[in-house]
């Protein structure tokens, strides 16, 4: 036991780890190259890391240089130790077995002159002379023969061990041999490096003080960043006084043409727009000023504004009134037509009018009652004048003869007194009056005409011409002042209108009450004045002309009156006349030049009359008057006029006159002999064909009017002639 351990302390066989250690100090290996300080930064910086750069060719070259020279000799280390490692760990075991005997021990000659003989020397680290006893226990034997083989033999296992770390040490030196070939290569490639770190570090000087420039350079971008922030706020503040004021200064600015045309210019149509301008811009400042309280700047642009405007405003209302005052004054020239004026001058210059009292409303009421009072002026100038040749017209006066029952003759004012001898002058025909009424015709009697017209005329003639010429006037002047006084209010225009023509609608009130006094009882006349002016009422209502209400309603106020007043005097004619009634043949006689059935009504009783009794039941003269006179009143009333006074008056005079045909009719008798019955008999029939043949003809002659109280009067007379009708047959 002792002899082997001296032989494994002498001749102990290297293991891997050695000879790996030896081939490293005969083959010296290549000097890798150092990092560059560049690399060291960029190793040692904490910075977050940077975007991927682009290599440069030289980073490119080194790279490639190193990776190779690292794979080759991994490659070698590789291959060494996959060789040894295998042949070291079996040779091991063997031993490690041998130096845990402790009953056996080693015999170095016996070793040395068991092995077999090999061609190949041996290694030097195995060429021992040794000789190894072996004991004869057989539990050795046993583990030895584990280890390497039952049939196999020790001393020929480690030959083969021998010969196999010898070819290793071959290749080992092969390698060496082939590394120390390249080495010319790799200490080429190692300049390059060098030659690169070199580059490199002059690049990363260049990259450090780079890095210093773009330090600063970021240090004035944050610097300009912050000072575009500060100009860009300055900016967005002057944006927002630009946007308050460009508006301000482009309202308020002036041409130099409006000033000139203000100052010097004629006034004529470039004045409208002049004036347009300068009202805007007055208006505009009003505006501001309670805007902009807050901007100093706008105050003091104002301020610095307000004096300029003012002056011309006080230039342009300067010449306003006076070119107004001007025109006021010739509306008062003779024979001058002042709608012309009004329409071709007032209202073309119309805004110059609101401007004066958008600036000065006091001046411009005093324009307004300067021109009310001129036109006061001149419609009752013009109306009086027009109204005396109204007055020069004859019109038929008509006295109490006219009256039903009356036996006296009409007159005709002023110059003569001819009484009306035919049907068509007869008063208590309506005939052709009527057509006034319902003509189309809007023309009115010239002034020249009404002086040198000599005809006799009806008193609605004059009436209708003179009111018509009244109501297009006055709606031509209310259409003017509510757009020429627009700024006014309605009521305030109604009541400008009316302190123009009141004494105008004075002198129509004069003349309708001076008609009435010189044609006493003409009823037709007052009914037809009345439909005048009710179709007037509804002209007005057409045009939306309202201010004339009160003159219509004043005229009907006169009018009603005076219509109800004639009637009542033929009412009380009639009741006169039936207290003073004569037999009916002595009436008749007396009445027979006056009036005269008409042949329509005699074809319709010749029939039914008997020749013997002609003369005392053939239809009263006044019968015939108040039926041409009730025929008359119901044509003037063609609709539903039940809230006015006609239908009275109708029903008074009605009554009234079957109060007289009946009175009438009592004192008829029959002539000749018979005893007192069938006189009695006789009488009462010949007094009911006297009363059938008066109704019947009233109810014929009505029997063409048309309206509800037409209907009803009809129906009235209808219902008496049928009572009536059995004495006829």
């Amino acid at each position: 036991m002792q002899i082997w351990n001296q032989a494994r302390r002498n001749h102990r066989v290297p293991s891997h780890e050695q000879n790996q250690h030896q081939h490293q100090q005969q083959a010296p290996s290549p000097t890798l190259p150092p990092k560059s300080n560049s690399q060291a930064i960029l190793a040692n910086s904490t910075s977050p890391p940077s975007p991927p750069k682009r290599p440069s060719p030289t980073e490119n070259v080194r790279r490639r240089a190193s990776d190779r020279t690292s794979t080759h000799l991994e490659q070698v280390d590789t291959k060494i130790a996959a060789e040894s490692a295998s042949a070291v760990a079996q040779s091991m075991a063997v031993l490690k077995k041998l130096l845990d005997s402790e009953s056996s021990y080693i015999n170095v000659e016996d070793f040395e002159s068991r092995r077999p003989s090999s061609a190949s020397s041996p290694s030097p680290e195995l060429d021992l002379r040794i000789s190894i006893s072996l004991a004869d226990d057989p539990e050795f034997r046993e583990q030895i023969a584990s280890a390497i083989g039952e049939n196999a033999d020790i001393f020929a296992y480690l030959a083969s061990l021998e010969k196999h770390t010898h070819e290793e040490g071959e290749k080992e030196q092969k390698i060496v041999v082939e590394y120390k070939e390249e080495i010319e290569r790799f200490k080429d490639l190692h300049v390059s490096i060098q030659k690169c770190d070199s580059v490199l570090a002059s690049v990363e000087d260049y990259l450090s003080h780079f890095q210093d420039d773009l330090g600063l350079i970021s240090s004035e971008i944050e610097t300009l960043q912050n000072r575009s922030i500060f100009l860009n706020r300055r900016l967005e503040n002057r944006k927002e006084l630009d946007s308050r004021l460009s508006g301000l200064i482009e309202d308020l600015f002036i041409p130099p043409y409006v000033i000139h045309n203000i100052v010097e210019g004629e006034i004529g149509s470039q004045w409208i727009s002049t004036i347009e301008i300068l009202s805007t811009r007055l208006k505009r400042m009003e505006l501001f000023k309670s805007e902009v309280q807050n901007i100093n700047t706008s105050v003091a642009l104002i301020n610095e504004i307000e004096p300029v405007l003012q002056m011309l405003a006080d230039k342009a209302v300067e010449r306003i009134r006076d070119f107004f005052v001007e025109k006021i004054k010739s509306l008062r020239a003779a024979n001058v037509n002042a709608q012309v004026i009004l329409y071709s001058v007032f209202l073309k210059f119309r805004q110059l009018y609101a401007f004066l009292a958008y600036v000065n409303r006091q001046l411009a009421d005093d324009i307004a009652h300067g021109y009310a009072n001129t036109m006061r002026w001149y419609y009752h100038s013009n109306f009086s004048r027009y109204l005396k040749a109204l007055e020069k017209l004859k019109i038929q006066s008509l006295d109490r003869s006219v009256l039903l029952g009356s036996t006296e003759s009409g007159r005709i004012l002023p110059s003569s007194r001819t009484p009306y001898a035919n049907a068509t002058r007869d008063p208590l025909i309506l005939g052709r009056r009527i057509n006034i009424v319902f003509s189309t015709d809007s023309s009115v009697m010239m002034e020249s005409t009404a002086e040198q017209n000599n005809d006799v005329q009806w008193m609605e003639i004059g009436f209708r011409s003179f009111n018509l010429a009244l109501m297009d006037n006055a709606c031509a002047e209310y259409l003017f002042i509510v757009d020429f006084f627009n700024f006014k209010s309605p009521d305030l225009q109604s009541q400008l209108f009316q302190d123009i023509f009141q004494p105008t609608f004075e002198l129509g009130e004069h003349y309708i009450q001076k008609l009435l006094e010189m044609t006493s009882f003409d009823a037709f006349g007052a009914l037809l004045c009345i439909r005048i002016i009710q179709l007037l009422a509804f002209e007005l209502q057409r045009r939306k002309v309202p201010v004339m209400e009160a003159y219509c309603n004043r005229l009907k106020m006169i009018l009603w009156p005076r219509f109800q007043l004639i009637m009542d005097a033929h009412s009380d004619n009639l009741r006169k006349l039936s207290g003073r009634s004569a037999p009916h043949s002595d009436e008749s006689k007396r009445l027979a030049g006056a009036a005269s059935v008409t042949s329509s009504a005699i074809s319709g009783l010749s029939s039914i009359l008997s020749s013997s009794h002609i003369s005392s039941v053939l239809p009263h003269p006044v019968t015939q008057k108040f039926a041409n006179f009730l025929n008359g009143i119901l044509e003037l009333s063609p609709e539903d006029m039940e809230r006015e006074p006609v239908s009275i008056s109708i029903v008074r005079l009605r009554n009234e006159f079957e109060a007289f045909l009946t009175k009438i009719s009592s004192k008829i008798t029959a002539g000749g002999g018979g005893t007192p019955q069938q006189q009695r008999q006789q009488n009462s029939t010949l007094r009911e064909r006297f009363l059938y043949n008066n109704y019947m003809l009233v109810y014929t002659i009505i029997s063409d009017a048309e309206g509800k109280l037409a209907d009803q009067e009809r129906t009235h007379f209808k219902n008496l002639t049928d009572a009536y009708a059995g004495a006829a047959t």
